[in-house]
């Protein structure tokens, strides 16, 4: 038994389409994919607006009430001759130090010399600098400083001198 009538898709889609109800089927179709389109640029653009918002809101955070950013070990340089708990202490004892009265420069100094008979080395330094982090200052209502700030903050020029050759290639 033979079928009767249009069997190819494309031929009923163009005949649809050839009549003012198609016409309108296809309209609305057209419509629907557009608004489906631009609802999805729009949820795109607000999402990327909000994530900017968030970059910049953290960026400002950090550097306002933070700032600290730690310092990788250099691997140009030997592995640090300083533990972290030991950084942690001469850290602590640098602060202790500066933060009373007096600058305690004598103190500073013999603090960063020597670990175990031995100079502090660079990564060793950076160690001691990276458990420092940021302190406020010795005034109230200063800002607060890195262990370096603290050191051109509470220093001479030239016990400055004296930590540049003990920490070579720091500050």
């Amino acid at each position: 038994m033979k079928k009767q009538g249009l069997n190819n898709p494309a031929i009923l889609a163009a005949a649809a389409a050839s009549t003012p109800e198609g016409q309108k089927a296809i309209a609305k179709t057209i419509d629907t994919a557009n608004d489906a389109v631009s609802g999805t640029f729009s949820i795109v653009k607000n999402v990327l607006g909000i994530a900017v918002l968030g970059g910049v809101a953290y960026f400002g955070y950090t550097k306002l009430f933070n700032g600290f950013t730690a310092i990788s070990e250099d691997q140009k340089y030997t592995p640090s001759n300083v533990s972290s708990g030991l950084a942690k202490a001469k850290a602590e004892a640098i602060y202790t130090a500066m933060s009373g009265i007096g600058n305690g420069f004598n103190l500073v100094k013999s603090v960063l010399q020597y670990v175990n008979g031995e100079r502090i080395n660079h990564n060793g330094f950076i160690r001691i600098y990276n458990a420092f982090g940021k302190r406020n200052g010795a005034v109230p209502f200063s800002p607060k400083m890195t262990l370096t700030e603290w050191f051109t903050d509470q220093f001479s020029q030239s016990e400055l001198l004296e930590l540049r050759l003990i920490i070579k290639d720091f500050f």
